[in-house]
């Protein structure tokens, strides 16, 4: 389909052919007529020289015998002659004689004149002159009808060339043109590709010979590249099965978070390290060796692999990046390589041991149903503290993992707790201790820190527990009142109730009675 303003070959032809054709025969038809019209007035001169010979020779005896009438009659006579207007006799003495004819008539005049000479016996002498006024006019005339018959014969052999040259633009040039870009639109569309049906030995026919060669060699180029593609699209298929499959594998070595991070390009792999503050858990299994010694290698694999992977899916469950496993311990923490802040962090970790003992509670019920005397039970620890978390190792062999006082202190928290318990630091339960009740459990001396390392044990969270947090609040223009009693330590409600009873005794020991319309009824809240 021809776009709006696109010229088409046949336009251009005729716009250059028609022109040329008209302006070539037109200018052949003027030269022609141009030579005809000079030959034309030629014979007319060498017509009017001989007539004017004619008449002087016959004038010169009624002019040697001054006959006017004869000679008025000789003029008359050469007047009627269309090309003739006027006719003069001059005397001797060049006076003119006689006239006749009409010298108003406008055109083209020529003058013609020749002396009479009479031949008397004294010898030819010249006794006047003869004067012919001719018109060309006659002469134009017929040039232009000659010149509006050659327009006329001009224009039709220009249409009749015209006619030919488009008839021969059509079968030369336009109908294999025509096939040929109805082909390449054809490809151009995504039809598909079409031979030109054209049979030529001339330069166009050469140029659809080349085409349609250069079709059949990218037809053979576009089958070898769906081969070639087929090819690497089945092989780039099976070797992305087979990366799923050893991705999978791999990411069983890899906390989840860590393995996302390395595919998904946020982390980098080389040495690298940072400091970061981290809620870390350690566990271990309580009197291992003896269950070591009381069971088969087989069953203890089998028990040991049962409880590592209910605690990993606990773990995963709520967030946890699990570090590694050592024997029977496990080494999880919070913060990296995504957080959500450090509280939210500890609450997560230590949700998750909640949820790690509960779940222990229950193998353990399953696996003495299963005949296994003395169940496993493990041991809990978590703290909250700055590590350096990161890649540690060489450059062929790297291991994601933390290391500082904050590990150490999580695993002497966990050696510290009872089989069955949770054991946190005073770090971790200023985070937690609005949601989880916990009780103080002592203190511990981790080697490395000079004082004494406060302990408190996890009961529960208040959720679980059924109740709500002990909390009073009262805020009144001159009394203000808030109390937490399940945040606070025993040392923390010791130093409250010394609080209480001085302000209670300062307001006891007023000397003015408080009267009771200025009594303010105290509001607690408990929440």
């Amino acid at each position: 389909m021809r776009k709006s303003g696109q010229q088409t070959i046949r336009g251009k032809f005729l716009r250059v052919t028609i022109p040329l054709i008209f302006l070539t025969v037109i200018g052949v038809f003027s030269a022609v007529e141009l030579m005809t019209h000079k030959n034309a007035l030629d014979q007319l001169h060498d017509t009017l020289a001989g007539m004017i010979a004619t008449q002087s020779a016959a004038l010169a005896t009624p002019l040697w015998d001054l006959d006017r009438e004869q000679i008025r009659l000789s003029l008359e006579a050469v007047v009627t002659n269309r090309e003739i207007v006027a006719a003069r006799i001059y005397g001797e003495d060049r006076t003119l004689m006689l006239e006749v004819g009409d010298l108003t008539t406008s055109g083209d005049h020529m003058i013609l004149q020749r002396d009479i000479v009479y031949g008397g016996g004294d010898g030819p002498q010249t006794i006047g002159r003869l004067e012919f006024v001719a018109t060309r006019q006659s002469v134009w005339e017929r040039t232009r009808l000659r010149l509006f018959i050659a327009a006329g014969i001009a224009l039709l052999a220009v249409a009749m060339e015209v006619a030919a040259s488009l008839f021969a633009l059509r079968r030369i040039i336009g109908s294999p043109l025509e096939r040929l870009l109805s082909s390449i639109n054809r490809v151009r569309s995504g039809a598909g590709r079409e031979q030109v049906d054209w049979q030529s030995t001339d330069e166009l026919g050469q140029v659809i010979a080349a085409f349609n060669e250069m079709q059949l060699q990218q037809e053979a180029y576009e089958r070898e590249l769906r081969e070639g593609r087929d090819t690497l699209e089945k092989r780039v298929a099976e070797r992305t099965t087979a990366l799923e499959r050893l991705s999978n594998q791999l990411a069983k070595y890899l906390s989840p978070q860590v393995y996302e991070s390395i595919f998904s390009g946020k982390q980098e792999v080389k040495v690298t390290s940072s400091r970061k503050k981290l809620t870390v858990f350690f566990s271990d299994i309580a009197d291992f060796t003896e269950t070591t010694d009381r069971l088969e290698s087989e069953e203890l694999t089998q028990l040991l692999n049962h409880y590592l992977t209910e605690m990993s899916q606990i773990a995963l469950a709520h967030g946890a990046t699990v570090d590694k496993y050592v024997g029977d311990a496990i080494l999880i923490f919070f913060g990296d390589p995504e957080t959500r802040g450090a509280k939210e962090d500890a609450l997560a970790c230590v949700r998750m041991a909640i949820a790690m003992r509960d779940k222990m509670r229950v193998l353990q019920t399953l696996w003495r149903n299963s005949g296994i005397e003395k169940p496993l039970s493990c041991r809990m620890g978590i703290h909250t503290d700055y590590c350096t978390v990161g890649n540690f190792g060489s450059e062929d062999r790297l291991d994601y993992t933390i290391i500082g006082g904050g590990v150490n202190m999580a695993s002497r928290l966990e050696s510290s707790a009872t089989p069955g318990d949770i054991l946190i630091s005073y770090e971790t339960f200023a985070h937690v201790r609005d949601q989880i009740d916990c009780e103080e459990h002592g203190t511990i001396q981790v080697k490395g820190i000079a004082y004494p390392v406060a302990t408190y044990k996890v009961l529960d969270t208040f959720e679980n527990l059924g109740r709500k947090r002990r909390r009073f609040h009262e805020d009144q223009p001159n009394v203000k009142l808030d109390l937490d009693l399940d945040a606070m330590t025993s040392e923390d409600r010791d130093q409250a109730a010394e609080i209480l009873r001085r302000a209670l005794d300062a307001v006891s020991t007023e000397d003015e009675p408080v009267r009771p319309d200025r009594v303010t009824k105290a509001k607690s809240v408990r929440q």
